[in-house]
């Protein structure tokens, strides 16, 4: 009777251990089988967005830390100028000294930055050039169009000026006499001239209603010293544009001597005279806050000179 008890106790423990190693070795199966599953959904999660990514621009702004100069800058120079921008902003800085041979150009983006007003100079220079070379002055009559016109006063559509009375009137602030000036000269004679004073990368696409057209630092620092230099136009030229450009703007606003500038659309450039240092400046930046610092930097440097 005791054998008979021992008996069924054994086959009852090795049918309760027979039934255990099955299940568990089904619930390992299957415990295997969602792991393998999990790891092969995101395997192919990450493949596909790996697959999406794109090559991150470094001219953008989020890579501002990218700058760069331009070879046979001066390092010093280049260094004041990338002090006072800091790290926060995307821009355009060419500074020159046009008694010496330094210069430095400094930039985080090499894009050409929309203009408005500060196309006035490229213009101008047209202008002095197109008289130079006898092709206007004071018999040339420009009658003003209704494409011309904006809402300012000076000047009527229909009415025929002179391209004197027409430059002081768009000094005074008349965009519709800008407008007939860059019709009546053309934008391709405008860019011919620039480009004969070293403005590689401008264009024009409009006219002084909106957006003239696009330009860089570099382009503009490139025209004033053209002008100083009395190159393309010549000296006397070069001497009556400088006078007409009275504006004024923060990137000068700590500068001593006599300054001839024009700014619009955080585009500014300067020739600065001052007691034999006589330099241009040129920037572009999104954020304008830093400009009189700017200005500040390269005066300094450029006055030990």
């Amino acid at each position: 009777m005791k054998n008979n008890i021992l008996v069924g106790a054994l086959i009852a423990s090795l049918l309760s251990f027979i039934v255990y190693t099955s299940t568990y070795k089904d619930a390992e199966n299957r415990e295997l089988n969602v792991v393998q599953v999990k790891k092969k959904g995101t395997v192919k999660n990450k493949l596909s967005s790996a697959s999406q990514d794109k090559e991150p621009n470094v001219n953008s702004i989020e890579y501002s830390n990218h700058v760069t100069s331009k070879k046979g800058s001066n390092k010093t120079l280049v260094k004041a100028i990338k002090k006072a921008m800091g790290e926060d902003a995307s821009y355009q800085v060419a500074a020159y000294s046009l008694t010496k041979s330094s210069f430095a150009e400094v930039k985080n983006t090499s894009s050409a930055q929309k203009g408005g007003k500060i196309f006035e100079l490229y213009l101008l220079m047209a202008l002095y050039y197109q008289e130079k070379n006898g092709k206007m002055g004071s018999s040339t009559a420009i009658k003003v169009t209704k494409a011309d016109h904006a809402t300012d006063q000076g000047v009527s559509v229909g009415i025929s000026y002179g391209p004197s009375y027409l430059r002081q009137q768009m000094l005074k602030g008349s965009t519709t006499a800008a407008n007939a000036l860059l019709r009546t000269i053309g934008a391709k004679t405008v860019l011919k001239v620039i480009k004969k004073a070293g403005a590689t990368n401008t264009k024009i696409t409009g006219n002084f209603k909106g957006t003239v057209g696009t330009t860089t630092a570099s382009d503009l620092a490139a025209v004033m010293t053209s002008i100083y230099k009395g190159k393309v136009i010549g000296a006397s030229y070069g001497q009556q544009l400088m006078v007409l450009l009275t504006g004024k703007n923060a990137l000068t606003s700590k500068l001593s001597g006599t300054i001839y500038q024009i700014a619009s659309d955080n585009l500014a450039a300067a020739i600065v005279q001052n007691s034999g240092h006589n330099y241009v400046i040129a920037a572009w930046t999104d954020k304008t806050d830093n400009y009189a610092k700017l200005g500040s930097a390269i005066g300094n440097f450029m006055n030990k000179q």
